[in-house]
């Protein structure tokens, strides 16, 4: 037999499920970064040294320009297109 109850307990379940959900992504990134800090450091890896080097700063200069004048732009226009088809 049908208990609207019984409905709206799950309902609430349910949302508490997703929000625990959402949060284990965020914690599983942190424990991923303190992994990986951890074995740079367990190998000695250089980090300063390797962001330090004109390649990577000319590459990374590169993703910046692209990321603010390209990739901003096209989801900001994507963005407002879409919202306007629900206004």
């Amino acid at each position: 037999m049908f208990k609207p109850m019984d409905y709206l307990q799950s309902i609430k379940y349910n949302q508490n499920m997703n929000i625990i959900s959402k949060n284990r992504g965020f914690i599983q990134i942190v424990l991923l970064a303190i992994v990986i800090i951890a074995a740079l450091v367990y190998f000695n890896v250089d980090v300063r040294g390797f962001f330090e080097n004109p390649g990577i700063q000319k590459f990374i200069a590169i993703l910046k320009g692209a990321w603010t004048n390209f990739i901003v732009p096209l989801f900001s226009y994507l963005w407002t297109s879409i919202a306007g088809l629900f206004n």
